[in-house]
């Protein structure tokens, strides 16, 4: 246990304190995804890649789980169908997304 007294005091008290800023990506849930959120549509996450986010995502908000496998995502502009290995910088931003339908 520490103990500050005396010139400890002054010297916790004088000490510069640092905080480092963790970068995260930004992440945006598009379209009617909100209802499954509680109406949040714009977070920060530590994720390395798409599964690491769905994978947050689904221990955040546990009633958006069962629709994340039908979601596309796009970082930085790329929209990826099938995408859970796809690597997330900390400076992406990423967008989830109802899956684009083709014909």
């Amino acid at each position: 246990m520490f103990e500050a007294t005396g010139a400890n005091v002054a010297a916790i008290m004088l000490a510069p304190f640092y905080v480092e800023r963790i970068k995260m990506a930004k992440v945006t849930l598009v379209g009617n995804l909100k209802q499954y959120t509680g109406g949040v549509t714009e977070l920060s996450v530590d994720a390395a890649n798409v599964r690491q986010l769905f994978r947050l995502l689904s221990k955040r908000f546990p009633e958006l789980e069962p629709h994340l496998e039908s979601l596309a995502v796009a970082i930085d502009g790329q929209i990826y169908q099938d995408a859970l290995l796809e690597p997330i910088s900390p400076d992406s931003d990423v967008h989830v997304l109802p899956q684009i339908a083709g014909g």
